[in-house]
């Protein structure tokens, strides 16, 4: 005879009450305000791929989702960006990246609680910071085609994997 393995305690049976998905005095709306998914997104086209296994880990983990976008400042810049000063530009960026984010919380379930940050410098630093400063318990993010010179220097994925602290789910396509 096979040994009898317990029911989790959110499982619905006619065991569990609808008083058994609270543990303790936290409800599971609490509880996923306090349990934070990271999701840092660029604009790669595996974003929809990385923002939809967050989506399945929120539900199945009962969180919430942060979205993050590190901005980068890139090395060439158009020509018109010239006439503005160093601030200016680092604005332009930041409020693009995050209507983009908005954007896409906007596609987010309505029953997962979300949020979205903006943060400048190098993307692995970024990561590892907000992850520690938010207290996520996850960070789920996309991994992109490995080039020769990624293999060399590493890439974003493999610097977050080696650098934090947390569980990390990376996404390929």
């Amino acid at each position: 005879m096979a040994p009898r393995v317990p029911a989790r305690p959110d499982a619905r049976s006619p065991r569990c009450s609808s008083r058994s998905r609270t543990v303790g005095s936290i409800t599971r709306v609490e509880r996923a305000m306090n349990l934070k998914i990271l999701v840092p997104l660029d604009s790669t086209s595996t974003a929809a791929d990385v923002l939809a296994a967050a989506i399945a880990e929120a539900r199945w983990r009962g969180a919430g989702i942060v979205l993050l976008r590190a901005i980068d400042l890139p090395m060439e810049y158009p020509v018109e960006v010239y006439a503005l000063s160093p601030n200016n530009v680092a604005d332009i960026l930041e409020e693009n990246a995050r209507t983009e984010l908005s954007r896409v919380a906007s596609g987010i379930p309505s029953d997962i609680p979300s949020s979205v940050l903006v943060e400048a410098g190098t993307p692995w630093r970024v990561i590892c910071n907000v992850a520690r400063g938010e207290d996520v318990a996850m960070v789920v993010m996309g991994a992109h085609d490995r080039r020769m010179l990624d293999g060399l220097l590493g890439t974003t994925a493999s610097r977050v994997v080696n650098h934090i602290d947390r569980t990390v789910l990376v996404v390929r396509r």
